[in-house]
């Protein structure tokens, strides 16, 4: 799909792709890239073939973030479709599961079609809160009509999952959507003593009903136990060794191996460029994340749509629990709606502070 993504993007490419307007979010991340490739060659015995020297995937996936952001950015008002097509393919998703194509449960937690469950429970919060903000925005009952009965699959997705992060993010995201509305003090208090009573009994429901969730939680909450404790502090001792030249990209999984005994990256993505790109990846990355919110708060300011805010709050938040998450297409995907649909707001707010001061 990717191929053909770009394949018909040939004959647009000199009027519909615009680099200038992105290259503030594209060139920290490029960089990023160049650096993870320099470590890698200053740690060459784990490198066996060039291809291991860089991040194909990560690269793969920063090109295709950057061609799906311009597309947005020329043509906004395709968002919509593209905001509501991926609600129509989790209500897919939700029906497959109905039909019982592809599910295997293992200790309690929904795999389908071998996918991780996390990420099928930031995929069905995702789509929850992208619906939950059409109905914020602009509420109604004959909206709650049509949404809330729209959500109840994500809900449902989102318990089979058995995440902790999305069970948590579900919440959260809820949370800085009601924050973030502009509105009047009555409306904003009426709407949020709902949600608060709503999620209050959506939590002791989901608790009461689902012991996986339940059993989860409860092991986070009294013994600290996230699931990751292991990997998390030996990340941190590799850190600590190596603070300014990371190991390369093909080096973490050997030295998380030699610090923890588990062959596996630190399911974290700051802990994980900063293991492989040291010291200047961290920084060009969240030079990154920096630049975004700033566009993603001018936007809001502009607009008064707290949607794009809550979806980089809850990419983030996931980005930094789940293995890989550097090479996971659905964060991207969303990277590139948040540049696209509010990059343009950067020229115009600034162009505007200046006649105003």
């Amino acid at each position: 799909m990717t191929m053909f993504y770009f394949a018909t993007w040939v004959p647009l490419i000199s009027k519909n792709f615009s680099f200038h307007p992105l290259k503030k979010f594209v060139i920290p991340l490029l960089l990023l890239i160049v650096v993870g490739f320099v470590f890698s060659a200053l740690n060459s015995q784990y490198v066996d073939e060039m291809r291991f020297a860089f991040h194909q995937r990560a690269l793969l996936l920063i090109v295709l973030m950057t061609f799906i952001a311009s597309h947005i950015y020329n043509k906004p008002k395709i968002l919509p479709f593209v905001l509501n097509s991926y609600i129509a393919s989790i209500l897919l998703l939700f029906l497959l599961v109905t039909l019982g194509q592809g599910v295997t449960y293992i200790h309690g937690r929904i795999y389908l079609f071998g996918e991780n469950p996390n990420v099928l429970g930031v995929k069905a919060v995702l789509a929850f809160l992208i619906a939950m903000s059409k109905l914020i925005s602009n509420f109604s009952f004959k909206r709650m009509a049509i949404i809330v009965p729209i959500c109840l699959p994500f809900i449902s997705l989102t318990v089979l999952s058995g995440s902790r992060g999305a069970f948590i993010s579900m919440f959260l995201g809820l949370g800085v959507l009601l924050f973030f509305r502009k509105t009047g003090v009555v409306n904003k208090w009426a709407i949020f003593i709902i949600g608060v009573f709503a999620s209050s009994f959506l939590i002791s429901y989901l608790l009461e009903t689902n012991p996986v969730i339940a059993s989860r939680l409860l092991e986070t909450v009294e013994k600290g136990d996230t699931g990751r404790n292991v990997l998390w502090d030996a990340a941190f001792n590799i850190i600590a060794d190596h603070t300014i030249i990371g190991t390369g990209f093909a080096g973490v999984i050997p030295m998380m191996y030699a610090y923890s005994g588990i062959p596996k990256n630190p399911h974290n993505i700051f802990l994980y460029l900063f293991i492989s790109c040291g010291l200047p990846g961290i920084l060009l990355f969240i030079t990154f994340l920096v630049r975004l919110a700033k566009s993603l708060l001018r936007h809001y300011r502009v607009y008064g749509n707290s949607l794009n805010l809550v979806l980089f709050v809850i990419v983030i938040f996931n980005m930094s629990k789940q293995g890989g998450s550097i090479g996971k297409i659905l964060f991207w995907l969303f990277f590139a709606i948040l540049i696209g649909s509010t990059a343009h707001v950067l020229p115009n707010y600034n162009k505007q502070k200046r006649l105003t001061e």
